[in-house]
């Protein structure tokens, strides 16, 4: 008897877990995403992201938070796609001018496809890219700065459905300046309801040698993420259904997430006026996670590996 009743108690458990993980619906969201650090490179007193350290002692933190493969590339896809499509390099997409042999193009189902179906409205910004729908595998090409902007951090052009579109294209733009991004933020009726941001390779943690200050590339990283985020929350368009997701694509390790190997340990820090103070969610996750949670948001069906992935909907709640 005693046996049959801690039996129920479990079910009964299980069951009220279950209907506790019922997807957060969300007004809008924004995607940051920065590169190449671990968690412990970035989170804690003795890092070079200050600023990112605070934010995460304010907000949520996911502490087992994992990329998904290495290198750049594929990680990027697995958050619009939910697979890496078997892609383990970061050679130009194929619709890049003088891409060459091994360039690559994805035929699959991505989230902006989803995002057009259902008519959620979106939006990405390149920073560094030199115009809206640019298909160029760097830039500049060379001189001062050459290779901010690296198509390898800019995923949407490798789908063939977004590549070959030219409205989608016009979406895919440059990044706006800090008042130009006032603007577009300032109605919430107009701004789009999901937005990427991805910094240069001059201001997302990555660095290259063109940079201007090669080697404060993490400091100014810091700054960078720091100031998009005030810039969010301070405008109208962070309304109270919003939700910020800081993310790094992938760190120096191979361990990942669910007991696979994967992309290293990265910082995940959510921001949401639904849930104020610090918080932290131990729940493994990666960037099928980082989709899964942005599809459930919008009502969307999961693709993929994420729809093997547990939400961040608990830094949600």
């Amino acid at each position: 008897m005693k046996c049959l009743y801690a039996f129920v108690l479990a079910f009964m458990s299980c069951t009220l877990a279950a209907g506790a993980a019922e997807p957060v619906k969300l007004d809008r969201a924004f995607v940051i995403i920065m590169e190449n650090a671990d968690f412990a490179d970035i989170v804690g007193p003795a890092t070079a992201a200050p600023g990112v350290t605070k934010l995460a002692r304010e907000h949520g933190v996911a502490t087992e938070y994992y990329g998904t493969t290495h290198p750049s590339l594929p990680n990027y896809l697995s958050m619009l796609g939910g697979e890496t499509f078997g892609i383990t390099n970061d050679a130009p997409s194929c619709f890049a001018p003088g891409a060459g042999a091994g360039c690559h193009s994805v035929d699959a189902p991505n989230l902006i496809d989803q995002l057009e179906a259902h008519a959620v409205s979106w939006a990405v910004y390149e920073q560094a890219m030199p115009q809206a729908g640019f298909l160029g595998a760097q830039f500049p090409t060379s001189g001062p700065g050459s290779g901010a902007y690296a198509q390898k951090h800019n995923p949407f052009v490798y789908f063939r459905s977004v590549a070959t579109d030219p409205k989608r294209l016009t979406k895919i733009q440059p990044m706006p300046s800090d008042a130009a991004l006032q603007t577009v933020l300032a109605d919430p009726s107009e701004a789009p309801k999901m937005i990427w941001f991805v910094p240069d390779q001059c201001h997302d943690m990555h660095g290259t040698r063109a940079c201007p200050d090669v080697d404060a590339y993490r400091h100014v990283g810091d700054q960078t993420a720091v100031a998009l985020v005030r810039t969010i929350v301070a405008s109208p368009a962070y309304t109270a259904k919003s939700a910020i997701f800081l993310v790094w694509d992938e760190g120096d390790t191979t361990v990942g997430c669910c007991g696979a190997n994967g992309g290293g340990r990265t910082p995940m820090i959510v921001i949401t006026p639904q849930v104020r103070g610090p918080r932290t969610s131990a729940i493994h996750a990666d960037h099928y996670s980082l989709l899964a949670t942005l599809e459930d948001a919008f009502g969307l069906p999961r693709l993929g590996q994420a729809a093997n992935r547990t939400t961040l909907a608990e830094l949600l709640r």
